[in-house]
């Protein structure tokens, strides 16, 4: 008996002493509201950031170091000889536009079927192409011009130069610019017309002087006539279609009775 009693005293004691710790009270869980608002305040908001501002503002903003970069390239100063040829170069190409835009005015040169261009072009054979299909292609064109009241009445126009390379052992000078223009037409003095024509304008150096070889561009009138893969004799022909046309186009007009007063 008294070993019973002992062993119920010992059991009492036992249980009364876990009592207090499975009956502890249990903390709450923080409500969904506590954990999700920070996670989306501090991983979300940036992120949303980032996606919707993607402006080159916005990149230099987070990343200043883009706005400094590399440091700029030095100046290459032409030396007196280089500035000398480019001031040549220049001087060529103004007076060789100059002249273009003449022949395109209400009064022109007289000696456009002769001798358009004088002695801005190179009288070598390696102008020759050029010279031929050109002169022939601006003949026509301002055929075209008179025919139909298309002469400039007035007419601005700018060059703007991107880059001029000297090539030494060719003796050549490749010419990269922009012709930016505006003008009035003679049967429309109020409507102005504004553009411009990208050119690329080979020259070569004989004798001390600079000498234009070749003019690429491309107007509307190229594109009709200068095929890919066409020779010099073909686009030549080409040309000579358009004049024809143009010739009867005059014809046709002349025949016309004049109007009656």
């Amino acid at each position: 008996m008294k070993l019973q009693t002992v062993a119920i005293v010992i059991f009492a004691v036992i249980l009364s002493s876990c009592a207090p710790v499975l009956q502890h009270p249990v903390i709450p869980a923080p409500s969904p509201t506590d954990v999700v608002t920070p996670s989306l305040v501090s991983t979300s908001m940036p992120a949303a950031t980032l996606t919707l501002l993607p402006t080159s503002t916005t990149t230099a903003t987070l990343h200043p170091i883009l706005e400094t970069g590399l440091p700029p390239s030095p100046t290459i100063t032409p030396n007196a000889t280089q500035a000398a040829q480019q001031e040549d170069v220049e001087d060529v190409i103004q007076a060789y536009f100059a002249l273009r835009y003449q022949l395109f005015s209400v009064s022109p040169p007289a000696d456009i079927q002769q001798n358009v261009f004088g002695e801005l072009v190179s009288s070598e054979d390696e102008a020759k192409d050029f010279l031929a299909t050109e002169t022939a292609k601006l003949a026509v064109e301002r055929k075209w011009y008179e025919l139909n009241k298309l002469r400039y009445a007035k007419y601005e126009y700018s060059l703007k130069y991107n880059n001029i390379v000297f090539d030494a052992s060719a003796q050549t000078a490749t010419v990269s610019l922009l012709d930016n223009f505006q003008f009035t037409r003679e049967w429309a003095v109020e409507s102005v017309t504004r553009g411009g024509t990208s050119h690329v304008i080979v020259l070569r150096n004989k004798q001390g002087q600079w000498k234009i070889i070749s003019d690429t561009y491309w107007d509307s009138w190229w594109r009709e006539f200068r095929k890919p893969g066409l020779t010099t004799d073909e686009i030549l022909h080409n040309i000579e279609l358009k004049r024809q046309h143009i010739e009867l186009k005059m014809q046709e007009l002349e025949a016309m009775p004049s109007p009656t007063p």
